[in-house]
């Protein structure tokens, strides 16, 4: 049996490059529909994040999608913000999860911006209602022909029900994608409801990037509709590694956010998830020579805090 393999390698490998080219002759292809311009909180550098005056600036401005991060409130209010711990944004050690939406403190006047270390957004002009957290519902309600991107930041079952039932009443389902870094909170979201679209989970991104590099991705079907990734060359600025820094990825090694990046940003498997309806969503761009290399791999659409500077970047395409 052993002279049949080298056989065998050739036909497997001819057979994966050409469904990795031609997917559809084995998948049918998701209608998701693909965007360019996704507001990253709604535009963190051009406003105060996730709130509905930044939202209604970026939708003005072109964004397609917003992105925003949703938590859960001591009255179960799903409450559109980043972070639980609201040290950060309002100044004072307090928690979304300890308190009713009612009680929540207005943002301060100056909020550093997660993705542009060193850099605040502050406008002293805007008024105190300008400042104040909002719904998930009321984002839906006032933007009814906008994609929104909800990640959910919570390991919570309540949580994942919640936002489920905002979006089917709200008859969303066609236009939201949900999930979360976390695979757990992602297959909640998955089993809760199939029907929205849902990103991949840093377990299932991985387990795709093994299927691929294996040539077996071509014949394995795919439960989600969106591939949102990181663009890891950014987190080698000296910036990102800032002590005041509160992303994650900017205090590893340089050599592994190199491969990393490497394996990841690969043209072939942009084109292949394109093919199959999946777009590639790339965050958080703030450069033009972040959008390019974006455009220039293939990315379908790129989140970034200052949807101004894209939608001019765009516009001399």
């Amino acid at each position: 049996m052993s002279e049949y393999i080298p056989y065998f390698i050739v036909g497997y490998s001819i057979v994966s490059l050409i469904l990795l080219k031609h997917p559809t002759l084995l998948h049918k292809k998701k209608g998701t529909k693909f965007v360019r311009l996704i507001a990253h909180r709604g535009g963190a550098a051009e406003g105060y994040e996730n709130t509905l005056p930044t939202y209604q600036r970026a939708v003005e401005r072109g964004a397609e999608m917003i992105e925003l991060d949703v938590q859960l409130s001591k009255d179960k209010s799903v409450v559109v913000a980043h972070d639980n711990d609201l040290s950060r944004l309002c100044g004072n050690k307090q928690f979304i999860s300890d308190t009713n939406y009612s009680d929540l403190p207005v943002i301060q006047n100056s909020i550093p911006i997660d993705f542009n270390p060193g850099e605040y957004y502050s406008q002293q002009a805007e008024t105190t209602e300008c400042r104040k957290f909002t719904l998930l519902e009321s984002v839906l309600l006032q933007f009814p022909n906008t994609q929104i991107n909800i990640d959910i930041k919570m390991e919570n079952p309540d949580l994942v029900k919640a936002v489920n039932k905002i979006v089917c009443d709200n008859k969303a389902e066609e236009r939201c994608v949900w999930g979360s870094f976390s695979g757990t909170t992602t297959d909640m979201c998955y089993r809760e409801n199939p029907r929205i679209g849902l990103f991949f989970s840093a377990p299932r991104m991985l387990k795709l990037l093994i299927l691929f590099y294996t040539g077996l991705l071509p014949f394995v079907p795919l439960r989600e509709t969106h591939f949102e990734i990181p663009m890891l060359s950014i987190f080698l600025k000296h910036k990102f590694a800032r002590d005041d820094c509160s992303i994650s990825f900017g205090k590893l090694p340089r050599a592994i956010l190199m491969i990393c990046d490497f394996l990841l940003f690969r043209p072939s498997l942009i084109r292949h998830l394109a093919s199959r309806g999946i777009p590639t969503y790339v965050w958080v761009l703030n450069e033009e020579s972040e959008f390019r290399r974006a455009l220039s791999a293939g990315a379908a659409g790129i989140m970034t805090d200052y949807p101004s500077k894209l939608k001019l970047f765009t516009m001399k395409l």
